[in-house]
């Protein structure tokens, strides 16, 4: 089909204008889907274009702290006053990525260039899941890394989500919490401090082992599926509101779904494509 993106206009509220992947089913014991990482070494990575005007979440003071949750977030696998949590975002421009332990801690590390220049990035977090160390890299060059927290960071199986969500602030989040998020902060808290993300994404990739050991070449086309491969989310549906998960990994598929609202309306399909023409708009 053709090449496609998604757009996101950073409606941070109500659950709407984001891409919903469920890593765990809150009523059993089961296992996640595989996109529910954390449990061994992973990378998530995928493109970005940000408008600077769309994405003004102030610069963070990383280090040990949640600080990334202050940023316009994009991946979003958090759990609300809960520990085994991370997540992307941007702040200062900033890529801006953090993980908190299984009672062991929180660490947030920061990017080093502003990528709210109107032009598409290739991002990639990595961690390691032996000592918990974290890397950061943008468009193939290491910007940050850090000894972050140790333990097992995936979803729990058994985990029960918090009474801190609803318009009320004390529904259960389980519409929230066992969801990988893509698009906005998940909780959907007070924009002005923990904002969205607003902007084009594509090519979302979830790898079961640590794809980069240095500096690498950016990549110059789509990503193929490989064994490693757990979840990958080209977004060239283009249509209706299915984010399908095209890795062909056994245990899968980790489909994710569109919840589209706001105004405008987000999450939207877009012709624009990181390896296409140079875009004319918005510089």
């Amino acid at each position: 089909g053709p090449d496609r993106s998604l757009r996101c206009n950073g409606n941070a509220t109500s659950g709407i204008d984001r891409v919903k992947i469920r890593v765990d089913n809150p009523s059993d014991s089961q296992p996640g889907p595989p996109a529910d990482v954390g449990a061994a070494d992973f990378t998530m990575e995928g493109w970005v274009l940000a408008p600077a005007a769309e994405n003004t979440a102030p610069d963070v003071t990383c280090g040990a702290n949640t600080a990334w949750r202050d940023g316009n977030v994009l991946f979003d696998r958090d759990r609300f006053n809960q520990d085994r949590d991370y997540g992307v975002s941007l702040a200062g421009g900033r890529v801006i990525f953090g993980v908190s332990g299984d009672g062991t801690g929180d660490t947030t590390i920061c990017g080093t260039s502003a990528i709210t220049d109107g032009a598409w990035h290739h991002i990639a977090i990595q961690r390691r899941r032996s000592d918990g160390w974290m890397w950061l890299y943008v468009d193939g060059v290491l910007q940050a890394e850090a000894d972050g927290p140790d333990g097992d960071i995936s979803y729990p199986d058994d985990g029960v989500p918090g009474n801190y969500c609803g318009a009320t602030g004390d529904q259960p989040c389980t519409a929230s919490d066992p969801f990988l998020v893509i698009g906005a902060e998940k909780h959907d808290l007070d924009p002005s401090t923990h904002p969205s993300f607003s902007g084009w994404v594509d090519g979302v990739r979830i790898s079961n082992t640590l794809r980069y050991t240095a500096d690498f070449t950016r990549p110059t086309a789509a990503f193929v599926s490989d064994a490693y491969t757990v979840g990958l989310y080209l977004f060239d549906e283009g249509s209706s509101t299915a984010a399908n998960d095209v890795s062909g990994f056994a245990a899968g598929p980790s489909n994710g779904a569109l919840s589209i609202g706001g105004n405008p309306a987000g999450p939207v399909w877009s012709t624009e494509w990181p390896f296409g023409p140079p875009r004319q708009v918005e510089r």
